[in-house]
């Protein structure tokens, strides 16, 4: 279907609609946008819609980062082009509206190297120049909290139950306080043709997990993790909470995080880990452990990022495998051998889908080519030994993405030089930065 006739579909079956916003995903894992009438989807169908070419690379706050400026300084205008298949309803907003992903294009034509999507496609090329397709799979976690409380102060039931404190895992009676929240996330999520398979509470005190279903379209996968964040932040405030996917936004919980769930199926729809007694299985988490450091910018993209590194928390802290645990990086989970799969574990919630994605597919790609060892496996009760540990802190983890060659490989080496100016940028400003801890801490004492 062409995408006039796309619109066209969708006018009919929507034909009250008043405006739409077009999306560009950044590589912070925001989408950058304006807003339009609807009318003008004829012309973003015919010629494309402007942005400055700077919007997929802008920092998190939104800023231009100050070491592009020598080069992109001038922020021309780039084309972009609507991504078919992304037209789709906003039932939260308060007037009839639609969504619409564009892509940058390069001046010379073709996606532009510099969007996100761009880099997780050249990944999958990868795959596909061989015969393979990756099946992904991504859970996410996020916490609500009361609107407008600083620091931010976790919801209250809606239904004047009192707060249950402490850790809720799976507990149903909170679920159901917010039942009429969790199904109208459901609701916005069918809305839009993302496959949600399934929500629950998790840990931390007003957490929950929603889960993207697998698929063997690992780009619309990483665009629908990118609509079901902004769905649930939208139908959050429509009950006057925020949503937050932070990575840790509060010191006394667990930290949010995004896990993926991969597998490869040939043309024929066989899953190559369920051959050959788990080798290439154990080559591909080899090349996952191996590339772990250097990928670790792509998934901790921020400075609090760092904070969810807290084995005391289960978040990983070392690149480590096995059956069946979820203190280890990267863990095989208990399936039949039809659905054998990795989970990896180590992205927060604040990363970018798509290049988390494209890490994650890279390093699985490179242990494939290589024939990596992962080394032993940790067995399902193990505890972790603290060594060769992750990069703990934000200059620590851009460092060693600046010194490797497996990403710059994969992603192509102007656009991780990009990242690492972008990143660089922000990270340096956040080290300038005053906060109240530095004069709570040393202004009366030093």
């Amino acid at each position: 279907m062409s995408f006039s006739a796309e619109i066209e579909a969708f006018l009919k079956e929507y034909p009250d609609t008043e405006v739409v916003e077009l999306l560009i995903a950044d590589m912070n894992g925001i989408f950058r946008g304006k807003q339009l009438p609807v009318s003008a989807l004829k012309k973003v169908a015919e010629q494309g819609v402007c942005f400055p070419i700077t919007t997929p690379f802008l920092t998190t706050n939104g800023a231009n980062a100050e070491w592009t400026l020598d080069e992109y300084g001038s922020d021309p205008d780039r084309i972009c082009l609507p991504v078919k298949g992304s037209l789709k309803p906003m039932p939260w907003a308060k007037k009839p509206s639609a969504q619409l992903l564009v892509q940058m294009q390069a001046k010379e034509g073709g996606p532009i190297f510099s969007d996100p999507r761009t880099v997780l496609s050249k990944v999958i090329e990868r795959y596909k120049g061989e015969g393979l397709t990756p099946v992904t799979a991504l859970e996410f976690e996020f916490f609500l909290f009361e609107a407008g409380s600083m620091p931010p102060v976790p919801v209250a039931p809606p239904n004047d139950m009192p707060r249950a404190g402490g850790a809720n895992c799976f507990n149903m009676d909170v679920f159901y306080d917010f039942e009429s929240l969790l199904q109208e996330i459901e609701e916005a999520c069918a809305a839009q043709g993302i496959k949600v398979a399934g929500l629950v509470c998790e840990y931390g005190n007003g957490q929950f997990e929603v889960n993207i279903d697998h698929s063997d379209d690992a780009l619309k996968v990483a665009d629908d993790a990118m609509f079901l964040k902004r769905a649930v932040r939208a139908v959050a405030l429509k009950h006057g909470l925020l949503a937050s996917f932070m990575a840790k936004p509060t010191y006394d919980e667990v930290g949010s995080g995004m896990h993926a769930h991969v597998s490869f199926v040939t043309n024929d729809g066989s899953n190559i880990f369920a051959q050959d007694a788990d080798v290439k299985l154990r080559h591909a988490v080899g090349g996952l452990l191996d590339t772990m450091r250097e990928a670790t910018a792509f998934f901790a993209p921020n400075a609090n990022s760092y904070k969810r590194f807290d084995p005391e928390w289960f978040a990983p802290v070392v690149p480590n495998w096995g059956e069946n645990n979820r203190r280890l990086s990267v863990r095989l989970p208990l399936c039949d051998s039809a659905n054998r799969r990795f989970e990896h574990r180590v992205s927060g919630a604040d990363a970018s889908p798509h290049l988390m994605l494209a890490a994650i597919l890279a390093g699985a790609h490179y242990g494939l080519e290589n024939k990596c060892d992962p080394g032993p496996e940790i067995g399902e009760f193990d505890l972790v030994d603290f060594e060769n540990m992750l990069p703990p802190r934000w200059k620590i983890a851009l460092d060693a993405l600046a010194a490797g060659t497996v990403m710059k490989d994969y992603f192509g080496e102007k656009f991780v030089t990009l990242y690492l100016q972008v990143r660089g940028s922000e990270e340096e400003d956040f080290h300038r930065t005053y906060l109240a801890a530095d004069h709570e801490q040393y202004l009366r004492v030093l």
